[in-house]
This record gives structure tokens, C-alpha cells and sequence, in this order.
């Protein structure tokens, strides 16, 4: 799970640059938000999409942003193999 460590570090280190201690704050803040940004659209597909198809389809075709692959397959496979 890259994706989601490499965020936070990302905008933090940016954030710090930018504008030292609150810029960092605010950075990582920002990248955990994309991370469960990420968690929650995931889920939302498993239950209005994923739950339209078979399990072996829905998993197969699930999106997976890059950085989130494992992320996302986690997610799926708590909520459409149910």
C-alpha cells in the first residue's frame, strides 16, 4: 500500500516547504483525506455497482486508482464478496 503512505508524506513535505509547520499540518491532513477519499469511493462502487454484478466480475473489473491497488482490493474484498 504505497498510495496511502506516499500521500501524506507527499503534501506534507510539500505543505513544508510552502509554509513550514501549518503547511505541513495541512498537508498531511490534505493526504489522509485523498486516502479515505479513495476508501470511501471505493466502497460506494462495491455497493451500488459491484452488487449489480457476479463477485468474480465485480472484482475483476473494480477500479483501482494507482498507488491504491491493495488498497482498494481490501476494501472490495470486505464488501462485495458478502
Amino acid at each position: 500500500m504505497l498510495g496511502p503512505l506516499l500521500f501524506p508524506l507527499g503534501f506534507g513535505v510539500a505543505g513544508w516547504v510552502t509554509g513550514e509547520g501549518a503547511g505541513l499540518a495541512v498537508g498531511i491532513a490534505v493526504g489522509l483525506l485523498v486516502s479515505v477519499a479513495v476508501v470511501v469511493a471505493a466502497a460506494w462502487w462495491a455497493k451500488t455497482i459491484g452488487v449489480l454484478l457476479e463477485p468474480d466480475d465485480a472484482l475483476a473489473n473494480a477500479p483501482r486508482p494507482p498507488l491504491f491497488g491493495r488498497l482498494c482490493d481490501w476494501v472490495y474484498d470486505r464488501t462485495i464478496s458478502q
